[in-house]
């Protein structure tokens, strides 16, 4: 399928009537390329130069974070075998020479991505078969009418197929800030200002999180769940609810029900194997960086932002939903990423252990909730996704149904039984 190119005659109307009767364009109907393009694109690079093919610079760390991805995909089950590279132009001259102009585009993307692929020294083997597709000017995502809408337009869509290691790694170039090959300055479709409120959103975000997840921890061992708190009219309420928005698309995004909304079972899926580290990256650097597994007490925090939206009255109902996969997902991550000692998780269900205590007999927590971080995997083989403490299919087939039918105040109470887990186990 390489280069495959399919072609349909379209009828002369509209705008395709117009540009036929440029100087230098075919008199007769134009013919183009039909694609069925029913997912998005992973990321969109563009900004290429007039008449050139030659991919900025600027979209060398995204190609190197998709090579990346590419390579961890092997290992996780779910490998990405196939990726689209469509190119698009603006309407510059003749449209026959433009549709090979994009073809070019998109083949400058695939030897950059093929070079980073081999760049990353040995990786595990696998097929990989690059589509390049050419649509020329037909597709424009925004006005000619400008410099800068012709340079948008000027474009290789990137398609890959939606998995968990795609998601997650979405995820990352959507909300971690700082990282320049995996985070939000690596995302090309972000302009400098989107970038820069995302990065503040976040980072206002982090501490406030932080704290009521230390609050929990601290009620937990007390035998208390905290009291709900919602946000107060102000700039921290405005970055939630950024934030959510933003997080609550991108599960539309990846995980659609077909009706608008989010399907919770594929991701509470991608949840359950990223906590249980099926994810992880075979690249030694990755795995130092934590990229594809969870990477700290951090992992808390996705349950503590939940709590924080149904608490606001933000989009309750939706993160009432995520919140089940969230706290679900903390009975496998724990047992996966504790310091040593390492023993399989308990029976769903078995007893919470039993905290020590001080001199006046008030229970203390035995380990801290930072301790759990993603340099504490143990592999157990070959394979970089198969480690100590890892939850069975059957382990995780009974989590689901203890957390099927757990409404907002069950799963409060689940939190703090977590949390005391987290804290007491030996």
């Amino acid at each position: 399928m390489n280069d495959e190119v399919l072609f349909e005659i379209l009828p002369l109307r509209g705008d395709v009537q117009s540009r036929s009767a440029r100087p230098g364009s075919p008199s007769r109907p134009i013919v183009l390329p039909t694609l069925t393009i029913r997912d998005q694109p992973f990321v969109v690079l563009d900004r290429f130069a007039f008449d050139g093919p030659a991919v900025p610079a600027m979209h060398d760390p995204i190609i190197e974070r998709i090579a990346r991805l590419v390579a961890a995909s092997r290992v996780s089950g779910e490998p990405i075998d196939t990726v689209r590279l469509v190119g698009h132009t603006d309407p510059s001259g003749p449209a026959t020479y433009n549709l090979g102009l994009a073809k070019r585009r998109a083949q400058a993307v695939e030897a950059k991505l093929r070079a980073a692929i081999a760049a990353l020294g040995p990786v595990p083997p696998g097929k990989l078969d690059i589509v390049v597709q050419t649509l020329g000017e037909t597709r424009p995502v925004t006005s000619n009418g400008t410099a800068d809408g012709r340079a948008m337009n000027r474009r290789v869509a990137v398609f890959l197929a939606t998995t968990c290691n795609s998601f997650f790694a979405q995820y990352d170039l959507r909300f971690l800030p700082g990282d320049p090959v995996f985070g939000i300055p690596a995302h090309p479709n972000l302009n400098a200002a989107q970038k820069a409120q995302r990065s503040a959103d976040v980072s206002a975000m982090v501490p406030e999180l932080l704290a009521r997840r230390d609050r929990r921890a601290s009620e937990a061992l007390a035998g208390r769940v905290p009291a709900a708190r919602a946000l107060p009219a102000g700039a921290l309420r405005n970055s939630a609810l950024r934030l959510s928005a933003g997080q609550l698309a991108l599960f539309r995004e990846y995980f659609p029900n077909g009706r608008g909304g989010i399907e919770f079972g594929g991701f509470q899926t991608c949840f359950e194997r990223f906590a249980n580290g099926q994810l992880r990256s075979p690249i030694a650097a990755d795995q130092a960086a934590g990229i594809g597994e969870p990477n700290g007490g951090f992992f808390f925090l996705f349950a503590e932002f939940a709590f924080l939206c149904i608490e606001s009255g933000i989009e309750a109902a939706q993160w009432t939903r995520a919140l089940r996969s969230f706290v679900k997902a903390q009975e496998i991550f724990m047992h996966v990423y504790r310091p040593s000692p390492v023993s399989p998780p308990p029976a769903v269900g078995a007893a919470l252990p039993a905290c020590p205590r001080d001199a006046q007999g008030r229970p203390r927590a035995r380990r801290g909730l930072d301790s759990y971080r993603n340099a504490n995997f143990k592999a157990t083989g070959s394979s970089p996704t198969a480690g100590a403490g890892q939850s069975s299919p059957a382990r995780r087939r009974a989590l689901a149904a203890k957390y099927a039918p757990k409404d907002l105040a069950a799963l409060r109470r689940e939190a703090q039984a977590n949390m005391q887990r987290a804290q007491c186990m030996p």
